[in-house]
């Protein structure tokens, strides 16, 4: 397949399997863009089909994890996950962050594993060819494992991929964001 633009979350046709990078539901989270927001309500009104991998899940919920704790002011920004690691009661107090992780899962976001090929194999192909880090590169394997119709993500590194459709947000708007 050649070299295949980038296109708009708004561009993806109804019925899409999509999987679904972390960034692009922070940005939907934080209103940093309107085009994530919609994206996140086709999947609610299931006009596409969204799904998570793992690697996913887990980045999504430590990065909410350390956003409520800043928002709460029981950490601050200089190396709050470090802060968190050793004070296991503040951690216990977080809950808005699991709440929102199940509002996912219940909006009708999938949850797809990671298997031992889509990380030993598939994702260390990926990253042969395009240079990724290990979390990208288990995405790209995934949503290839899954012959997904679109990759759904910010990320500045999958962008130019060209073994599947990528859509991004084209009305990012990064201001005040961490």
């Amino acid at each position: 397949m050649g070299p295949v633009s980038p296109g708009s979350l708004d561009d993806i046709p109804r019925g899409s399997l999509c999987v679904v990078d972390t960034n692009i539901l922070l940005y939907a989270e934080e209103g940093a863009s309107l085009q994530a927001q919609r994206f996140v309500q086709r999947i609610v009104r299931r006009e596409l089909v969204g799904t998570l991998p793992q690697p996913v899940w887990h980045e999504l919920s430590h990065k909410l994890m350390l956003a409520e704790a800043l928002a709460l002011g029981l950490v601050t920004a200089s190396r709050p996950a470090q802060r968190l690691g050793v004070n296991p009661e503040t951690v216990r107090r977080l809950s808005l962050y699991r709440d929102k992780l199940t509002a996912l899962s219940t909006m009708g976001f999938g949850f797809e594993p990671c298997t031992r090929q889509d990380f030993m194999e598939n994702a260390f192909e990926q990253q042969r060819k395009y240079g990724l880090l290990t979390n990208d590169s288990v995405v790209l394997a995934i949503a290839l494992r899954l012959k997904a119709d679109a990759l759904v993500t910010a990320d500045q590194a999958l962008l130019s991929i060209q073994d599947i459709p990528v859509f991004r947000p084209t009305d990012l708007r990064l201001g005040g964001l961490p």
